[in-house]
């Protein structure tokens, strides 16, 4: 069983293998500056909502540009805009460390702007490159190992922080670095830099040709715009729901449980494992549960875990409230994580072929809006004095919803290819009654 598994990976096309490499070292840059980042702006001085108020700028490029990338990238290679993105991320995650440690406000507010166009091209555009470069019997696999990429680079990230952190100091005769917070982010800033060399090796072959209005009101016509908006519905409540509290679960064990960065990124690794091994099972799960079990009873499990997590501040005296905790978002996590490939690919054939790179654009923007409007609230519910406890239960509330709305849509794709099947069946018996 496992060797037809890692076959099944392994037989993906050589472009989507280069893809997922480019994914995986952007991405070693992304969690590093998620695990790391917010207590290096803390021991730089800046408060919570300061800190709440820079990371919402990353969301404002990708609100900006994904759509208008999203209509403009139908019928085009995308090679250019992955070998752009990992040229961007690096340079501004360098600039973002040296604005921080000058504590250059402007300079940090710019960075934090143009390291989210960076991600934002890559995400716009690793959906439908998926789906244009795969058929319906690998999409699912492609799309789970896009989404393992994360964890994976969460692993590898959280080893390289936690042992050099270790390491402590390292000195070469006189001359001594010490591995903190900054130093740390430099390195794998450093090895990130390797996402050119494999958007480089990135083949495509050409796109099909898609005539296309030039008039704005012509984009009314090109989409399915009522099914675009019901497809989009899950997302937003689920989005803003993680944007008020993924970026800012590190500052939550590190106030209320004193964890250390170094024992976060620990957390953070062990997490990515089974969040790794979790997405690695996706296909084979959806294939044999179907849409339901692998979306919304997994998703549900997740939110339960969440609600625990985030309870435990209440019990923050009691010895058991730390090992609770950390048990919840060490299964949280990968739970949440692996309803991910299959309501992508939910999404990507219940909207259909010519709406997929928009939707893809709009689920990105959206995303980013969300998170935007999330990190917001967090800064202003973070000066009304809310708990951490009760900002997540308000997190665990919009999951709910957006899961019930996935539950929903779930129900429709399927009736609706129930019908679909249906009216294929009156031709076979005719041909069957002949």
């Amino acid at each position: 069983m496992l060797r037809n598994l890692f076959r099944s990976y392994w037989d993906l096309p050589r472009m989507i293998h280069m893809l997922i490499m480019l994914e995986f070292t952007l991405s070693l840059i992304h969690v590093a500056f998620i695990l790391v980042l917010n207590i290096f702006l803390r021991k730089q001085g800046f408060s919570d909502p300061e800190i709440a108020s820079f990371n919402s700028l990353r969301f404002i490029g990708a609100l900006i540009f994904a759509f208008p990338l999203g209509i403009y990238i139908r019928g085009k290679k995308l090679k250019p805009f992955f070998l752009l993105a990992a040229i961007i991320v690096p340079i501004t995650s360098a600039l973002i460390i040296e604005s921080v440690h000058n504590e250059t406000i402007p300079l940090i507010k710019l960075s934090f702007l143009l390291w989210g166009v960076g991600m934002m091209l890559m995400r716009v555009c690793s959906l439908p490159f998926i789906i244009r470069n795969t058929t319906r019997d690998n999409s699912t696999e492609a799309l789970s190992l896009s989404a393992s990429t994360w964890s994976l680079a969460t692993i590898f990230s959280g080893i390289i922080i936690s042992g050099l952190d270790w390491i402590n100091y390292y000195s070469f005769g006189s001359w001594i670095i010490y591995f903190n917070e900054r130093n740390i982010l430099w390195i794998i800033t450093i090895l990130g830099i390797s996402a050119i060399i494999f958007a480089l090796r990135i083949t495509e072959k050409a796109p099909d040709n898609i005539q296309k209005d030039s008039t704005v009101f012509s984009l009314y016509k090109q989409y399915d715009w009522k099914v675009i908006i019901k497809a989009l519905s899950p997302l937003i409540m689920i989005s803003i729901g993680a944007g008020l509290t993924i970026p800012f679960v590190n500052l939550f064990f590190n106030s209320v449980f004193h964890l250390s960065a170094s024992e976060f990124s620990i957390l953070g690794s062990i997490t990515a494992f089974l969040v790794f091994t979790f997405s690695l099972l996706v296909p084979s799960i959806r294939k044999k549960y179907g849409y339901w079990f692998t979306i919304v009873i997994v998703q549900a499990i997740s939110i339960c875990c969440l609600i625990v997590m985030a309870l435990m501040e209440l019990y923050v005296n009691y010895s058991f409230a730390l090992i609770i905790a950390l048990i919840a978002y060490i299964f949280r996590q990968p739970l949440m994580h692996m309803a991910h490939p299959a309501s992508n690919e939910l999404l990507m054939n219940y909207v259909g072929k010519r709406n997929q790179e928009l939707i893809s654009a709009l689920s990105s923007s959206l995303w980013s809006a969300s998170w935007f409007v999330s990190a917001k609230v967090f800064e202003w519910l973070r000066l009304l004095d809310f708990q951490y406890y009760q900002i997540f239960l308000i997190t665990a509330g919009l999951y709910i919803i957006g899961n019930i709305l996935f539950a929903l849509l779930i129900r429709e794709y399927e009736i609706n290819k129930k019908v679909s099947s249906a009216k294929s069946f009156p031709l076979t018996d005719e041909i069957t009654m002949d």
